[in-house]
């Protein structure tokens, strides 16, 4: 079984539109998916509950305020699955996209973390798909925004999540703590989960009321992570 993270705030018609979307597409992509899968949403809106699209999906008030490794932190914590994945709300399951996975870590037992291909974005760096496994920590391409699979025992080795990162440079904190481990991280380009590019911020857009805000959440992590990383980025 797998735990399913996913981080949502329906805010609104259009932000809740793109959760259920995701859900739908989850629900829809393994056959026995009720068995197979622990569907935890984080909601940060008050009121909305996605418990009723299927019994085994849980909904968690969030956290607040803000931070996308906290949410992560909290949702993954509220199951005990020996798989979890850490999801955006903007993305779209393709048909056995997690058998895939499973697959692949039994072709290379040894590794713990994956991420699925977006053609819409890894066909942009030559990467394309049902073209093998590929062994790497690049953002975009080997680490596949946002939908991280990884084994829980990943977190007897990294920890929590850094929480002082909140929405930008999550994906590259992760990243770099996996390099500083010494754990390998493998893009299944067999395993499809799409994040469309058109909407990458769009949340984001909808839900922040300032550009002092939307500062803090995109560049305003970027002295963290070039501190906290400074002896492995030289």
């Amino acid at each position: 079984m797998i735990d399913i993270v996913i981080v949502s705030y329906g805010k609104d018609e259009i932000c809740r539109k793109t959760t259920e979307e995701c859900i739908r597409s989850l629900i829809k992509s393994e056959a026995n998916q009720e068995e197979k899968f622990n569907i935890i949403v984080v909601e940060s809106q008050e009121g909305v509950d996605w418990n009723t699209f299927a019994p085994n999906i849980k909904t968690y008030p969030a956290p607040l305020p803000y931070g996308y490794h906290k949410f992560l932190n909290f949702g993954r914590k509220q199951g005990n699955a020996g798989w979890v994945a850490l999801c955006n709300n903007d993305l779209i399951f393709t048909s056995e996209w997690f058998d895939k996975i499973l697959k692949a870590h039994g072709k290379e037992p040894s590794c713990i973390s994956f991420s699925p291909i977006c053609p819409m974005t890894q066909t942009q760096y030559g990467i394309n798909p049902h073209t093998g496994l590929y062994k790497g920590h690049r953002i975009r391409m080997e680490i596949s925004g946002w939908c991280l699979v990884h084994k829980r025992e990943i977190y007897d080795k990294i920890g929590d999540l850094d929480e002082r990162f909140y929405h930008w440079f999550c994906d590259n904190d992760y990243a770099m703590t996996l390099q500083s481990k010494g754990l390998e991280h493998i893009l299944v380009s067999d395993c499809i989960v799409i994040h469309h590019e058109k909407n990458i911020g769009k949340t984001t857009e909808r839900v922040v009321d300032s550009d002092e805000e939307m500062k803090r959440l995109t560049s305003g992590s970027q002295p963290i992570f070039n501190e906290k990383w400074k002896n492995y980025l030289t």
